[in-house]
């Protein structure tokens, strides 16, 4: 009886170990249990998406993320940083009114190009995040949030140097949104 018993506890401290250790190993330590979100993330991305009105593009993918809604004037509410195809993009900036419908180029003078490359890491973006060199182009654009207050959307993209002004086939994505409180 007494091998029953220790056989029942030591199951047991198994078990209990063997949860633990899948628990710690789950989370990682990463923000909401995201292995997407960097460090000082203050909501989870869809939220954060969600307050800005914009979704992530269908299919992106090596996607990191930071998100700071309280964020001071003239600091980056959220930056995302993700891949996705130039077919994808197009219909995304054309959807969400970024860019015009029917663009099939952006080397129209409308976009800032060249060396549009922000620092990740000055961002609070954790993994192996491209800094997005020229060829590039940077679309901003200028509109009012569900607040009424003025903000700014960046969306840096890669461009194809063979093809100057468009997209690559597999274009790497930098998306922030910083918010002018108060203007």
């Amino acid at each position: 009886m007494r091998r029953v018993w220790w056989a029942v506890g030591g199951g047991f401290a198994a078990a209990v170990l063997a949860v633990g250790g899948w628990l710690v190993a789950a989370d990682k330590g990463y923000p909401f249990a995201d292995a997407r979100a960097c460090e000082g993330s203050d909501v989870p991305l869809e939220q954060e998406l969600d307050v800005v009105g914009l979704p992530m593009p269908s299919g992106a993918r090596d996607v990191h993320y930071v998100t700071h809604p309280a964020a001071k004037d003239g600091d980056v509410e959220l930056a995302v940083a993700f891949r996705s195809t130039a077919k994808v993009m197009r219909a995304y900036l054309a959807e969400h009114r970024i860019v015009t419908t029917g663009f099939t180029h952006l080397a129209d003078g409308r976009f800032l190009t060249g060396d549009v490359g922000t620092p990740p890491a000055s961002l609070g973006l954790c993994g192996d995040v491209p800094e997005i060199h020229a060829p590039g182009v940077l679309v901003e654009q200028q509109r009012a949030d569900f607040g009424g207050e003025p903000e700014t959307v960046g969306i840096a993209l890669q461009t194809d140097p063979a093809h100057i002004g468009t997209l690559r086939p597999t274009t790497d994505v930098l998306l922030t949104v910083d918010r002018t409180r108060g203007a």
